[in-house]
């Protein structure tokens, strides 16, 4: 957490504010949160695009306003707790902001991005153009779930690869499909109506596309609804977002299942609590 929705979520709350603005300086309150890959010039830069790779946020930059000449770019990925929350006036940094980006508009008013992370597992990178597929977790980044190159093959064929694995597993791999995590999974697993604990030798084709359009699915509603907020996540803007409202198995231990009425259970599966519905998730079990 972030996932995929809440990334892209951010994203799109921030393009609008931050495009074309000029970083004017960084201040590193927790210099260890970043890392710098070659020769990265950010200082005196214009941020001309905002890019999500699954639950990565790449900000480019360009030496000039007007024209869109990629010199480096500025990379997010948040973990757990991670924040990147913009300001239109000065204030003191908050306890746990461990980077904050001096900006300026292009009508010359000063404004400050904060990146804030509680847990400090969240990270920063500076990079020249193209660096990121030097960090090993975005570059054996699978495709994206909502994109073309996520085809039925593809997923069988993953699917296949990986026979003692269990399903839950197989969707957390972000080299399998990027962005998918905890939440979504869950939810996407109840919707397909598979146990989050089958292995992938018990699934059949029409299981790996009711699975693979399931995921689809919640993802976009995800992203629809602004992302999932409990207590950390919330978009650029310090809003929170309302899929909560509309989770069917996660983290709703104990309360009756909107479609049959059992109760949802709470297991761990591929090393992570893991909710469904006993019923309407039956584990067919293969030897």
């Amino acid at each position: 957490m972030p996932e995929l929705p809440e990334v892209e979520t951010i994203r799109q709350s921030l393009s609008p504010l931050l495009l074309s603005c000029e970083v004017k300086e960084i201040e590193m309150f927790c210099p260890e949160v970043v890392i710098q890959y070659g020769d990265a010039p950010v200082l005196n830069t214009f941020i001309f695009d905002l890019r999500r790779r699954g639950k990565y946020l790449l900000l480019d930059l360009s030496k000039d306003r007007s024209v869109s000449q990629h010199v480096s770019t500025i990379m997010v990925h948040f973990r757990m707790t991670g924040k990147l929350l913009y300001k239109d006036s000065f204030e003191e940094a908050a306890k746990h902001t461990h980077v904050r980006f001096h900006l300026s508009d292009e009508s010359g008013e000063k404004r400050y991005l904060d990146f804030n992370d509680v847990r400090r597992f969240g990270r920063v990178w500076l990079l020249p153009p193209g660096g990121e597929k030097l960090d090993p977790g975005f570059s054996r980044l699978g495709p994206e779930p909502l994109s073309v190159e996520w085809t039925a093959a593809n997923f069988f064929s993953q699917i296949k690869r990986r026979p003692r694995s269990t399903v839950k597993a197989l969707l957390l791999n972000q080299e399998v499909v990027a962005g998918v995590g905890n939440i979504y999974c869950d939810e996407a697993l109840f919707r397909a109506g598979i146990h989050p604990a089958s292995r992938n030798e018990s699934l059949s084709e029409s299981d790996a596309l009711r699975l693979q359009e399931a995921v689809r699915e919640v993802i976009a509603e995800g992203i629809g609804h602004k992302g999932t907020s409990f207590s950390d996540y919330v978009d650029g803007l310090g809003n929170s977002g309302h899929f909560q409202l509309q989770l069917k198995v996660f983290q709703r231990e104990g309360e009756a299942c909107h479609v049959c009425g059992s109760e949802i259970e709470k297991i761990r599966v591929a090393g992570r609590g893991t909710h469904f519905c006993p019923v309407c998730q039956p584990l067919e079990k293969k030897d």
